[in-house]
Parts: structure tokens; C-alpha cells; sequence
């Protein structure tokens, strides 16, 4: 089995997804590249259709075995990825009288 490097799984997705502004935060784990996508082409589909989207273009670039070369690639938008954490949330504080 061929080994690929995040840089490879970079230039595929963004060629084959179109990215406009992609930032990839990809690193092997084991025999596998993982991490995650943000890029605005994201929007308005829902986690399975992004998912979908990328192994279907990991498959069109690499053939049947892009599910042993590459692991898990989350996809986010901007939007989503600049959430503030649950747990870093500032609270309102109340005035009082």
C-alpha cells in the first residue's frame, strides 16, 4: 500500500473540492492521515454531505484503498471553527438595582 503525505491529501481536497481559502490541520496517526478542513465551501450542508464529499474525492484521486491511506478529516466553516468553547464562554454579569 502507498504511503501519502498530508501535503498530497491537501493539494487533492482542495483541487478536487475547490477550496477557496482552505486551512488543513492534517497529521499522520499511525498509517493514516487525519485532522481537519475549514474552508467557506462548507457551508450549508450538513456533516454526512462533508464527509461524503471528502472520501468521495479521496476515492476519485487514490482508488478503493483511500480508506486505509486516509483516516478521519473533520470539515468545518470558518464560522463553526471560530466558536468559543462551551467551558470559555464569558457570562453576563448582572447590574444591580
Amino acid at each position: 500500500m502507498p504511503r501519502i503525505t498530508a501535503k498530497k491529501v491537501q493539494q487533492v481536497l482542495g483541487r478536487r473540492l475547490k477550496l477557496k481559502r482552505p486551512t488543513f490541520k492534517l497529521e499522520r496517526l499511525g498509517p493514516r492521515i487525519s485532522g481537519l478542513v475549514i474552508d467557506t465551501a462548507f457551508r450549508r450542508m450538513d456533516d454526512l454531505r462533508r464527509q461524503n464529499r471528502i472520501m468521495d474525492a479521496l476515492e476519485a484521486e487514490f482508488g478503493p484503498s483511500a480508506i486505509q491511506l486516509v483516516g478521519m478529516i473533520l470539515a468545518y466553516t470558518p464560522e463553526e471553527w471560530d466558536l468559543p468553547l462551551e467551558g470559555k464562554m464569558k457570562h453576563r454579569t448582572r447590574k444591580a438595582g
